[in-house]
């Protein structure tokens, strides 16, 4: 079970309803991927290379972001872009926005059929893969309910702790400190006072 209070309350405080939360929480991956693995993982797998003279990405992926013949160019364009930054060092994919950017490049590549299913699960890979991939809506819903239960048995038992509290200091520590009272003499104080 996903954990309320760390996966899906911050993204509740973000202002995301359940099913986007669902979707974050289903695409994110167990860590980060660093540029740099990313990189050999496009030259491994001769989807993208940088060009020994010029710098520039060549290969599949470029190709489609100029071409746009399968309608990723806006996705694959914001990835190279990330990547071209010199101060970018991992592409993070345990949060929105590149958990669900990720996921929704990663399965149209794979639909286009520019990537394969073992090429898409080598990336993912790359990030530990994604732990939590088969959260759904009625996860999110589960695990807020059970964080409620959690906390009302919690104020439930804190409120018999007061009063547990408040029997001890009113009637039992008295009538131990007196040294007269009887346990019959504080049952009937205690009944008459509640």
């Amino acid at each position: 079970m996903i954990d309320y209070l760390t996966q899906v309350k911050p993204l509740e405080d973000a202002g995301f309803d359940d099913t986007q939360i669902a979707e974050i929480i289903a695409s994110a991956t167990a860590s980060a991927i660093l540029i740099a693995d990313l990189e050999n993982f496009l030259d491994f797998n001769s989807l993208a290379k940088r060009n020994a003279i010029t710098a520039s990405w060549e290969g599949v992926l470029p190709d489609e972001i100029t071409n746009n013949a399968f309608g990723l160019s806006a996705g694959l364009s914001q990835l190279f872009n990330h990547l071209n930054k010199h101060r970018s060092t991992v592409v993070d994919t345990t949060v929105q926005p590149w958990a669900v950017d990720a996921k929704d490049l990663t399965n149209g590549l794979l639909a286009a059929g520019l990537i394969t299913q073992a090429q898409l699960d080598a990336f993912y890979a790359l990030g530990g893969g994604r732990p939590n991939a088969s959260v759904v809506v009625q996860d999110v819903v589960d695990s807020r309910n059970a964080y409620n239960a959690e906390q009302a048995e919690i104020a439930r038992q804190d409120s018999i702790r007061t009063l547990q509290a408040e029997i001890e200091n009113s009637y039992i520590n008295p009538a131990i400190a007196d040294g007269v009272s009887d346990e019959a003499t504080v049952r009937a104080a205690i009944k008459a006072g509640l």
